[in-house]
């Protein structure tokens, strides 16, 4: 294990500050030596922000001066796999920003590169590393459910299409809309807690209903640019071992005001395990339904969120790298999350069921 800290640097100063934080609280473990970004005014707020020491508006320029060990690359869906591949080409350890690219050959190419690499590479599916869903992990290898064999998992807003008139809102950088966007978190955390198994067959459906006409928007343009990806997805997956999934995710809906929740329930042959996240919220996220006696029983489970996500995804991520153990949240694992996210999207325009396997 290695005892000297870790010098990492982030590209990329929108969702990099979150990084940044991240590192922040790792002091005998990490020291930030450089954030890259082109917006030289962003680059300079953040970077001050977090006193980092080294700026680069260039990332091959970051990768070549050898000082630093590791990556977070927090760049548009699109760009990731280049820089990450740059990284993993210099011999950096990456935490890469979910998704793993913008489609799943984009992500074919990042698996490829990883695979040979020495240094490790991680996915940022930072919700798996909440402790209600690990709390969630934990009931489930206790076999508390039994055998579960249908879970409903979703991120559902009520307004909040990101970024009017930046990226996210191109499918040509995105990939996708709230699908990719907060629906490969959902994907990703069912399918962690069940050991990710095997997709086989999806259903899926896409649909425009605000964004196009600048309906329920966080950044209201009064001539608003083109909008060319999803505002909500749903889909049914049947997975091996016989367990069905039903998702759904948007970014707007006609909902309760302020709305941003997020939820996965996992209903089992000896019980159903439900958590609902509400705004973001820490603490009273859990319920598990079950019988003592043949009497229904409503257990809440007293696990607060005490870290922000990132914190404790960055920390698993250090902890990799200074333990030389394999990245819990592997680019094999986001190439499945890929896979299942562009069945969902080919089914939506072929209508009809895609086979995978």
């Amino acid at each position: 294990m290695s005892r000297s800290p870790l010098k990492v640097g982030v590209v990329g100063a929108g969702i990099g500050r979150h990084h940044l934080a991240g590192y922040r609280t790792l002091p005998d473990d990490v020291e930030i030596v450089a954030l890259c970004d082109t917006n030289e005014a962003r680059l300079n707020e953040i970077g001050s922000m977090y006193n980092v020491p080294r700026y680069f508006t260039d990332y091959n320029e970051l990768f070549a001066s050898g000082e630093i060990e590791a990556v977070s690359v927090c760049l548009p869906n699109s760009l990731h796999a280049p820089v990450s591949i740059a990284a993993l080409e210099a011999g950096l350890h990456v935490l890469c920003e979910k998704p793993l690219a913008e489609n799943l050959a984009s992500g074919q190419k990042i698996a490829a590169v990883a695979a040979q690499a020495s240094g490790k590479f991680m996915i940022c599916f930072n919700r798996r590393y909440r402790l209600d869903v690990q709390w969630m992990k934990q009931a489930l290898s206790e076999g508390l459910l039994g055998r579960v064999y249908h879970v409903k998992a979703g991120w559902v807003r009520e307004t909040g299409i990101p970024g009017w008139g930046g990226w996210f809102l191109n499918k040509d950088i995105a990939g996708g809309g709230p699908l990719i966007d907060l629906g490969v978190h959902m994907l990703d955390a069912v399918m962690w807690l069940l050991d990710y198994p095997e997709p086989l067959t999806v259903t899926g459906a896409i649909q425009a209903n605000f964004g196009p006409r600048s309906a329920k928007t966080w950044q209201v343009s009064p001539t608003p640019p083109p909008y060319t990806v999803e505002d909500s997805a749903t889909a049914y997956i049947r997975l091996s071992g016989d367990v069905t999934l039903n998702l759904e995710t948007s970014w707007a809906s006609h909902a309760r005001p302020g709305m941003d929740d997020f939820f996965i329930t996992l209903m089992g042959t000896e019980g159903t395990l439900e958590l609902y996240v509400a705004n973001y919220a820490t603490e009273n996220t859990l319920t598990l339904y079950t019988e003592v006696g043949g009497k229904p029983v409503v257990t809440r489970p007293a696990v607060k969120v005490s870290r922000s996500d990132h914190e404790y995804a960055i920390a698993e991520f250090v902890k990799c790298i200074k333990e030389d153990t394999p990245p819990t949240a592997s680019a094999e694992q986001g190439l499945t999350i890929m896979q299942m996210i562009e069945a969902i999207y080919q089914s939506a325009a072929v209508g009809r069921e895609v086979v995978l396997t």
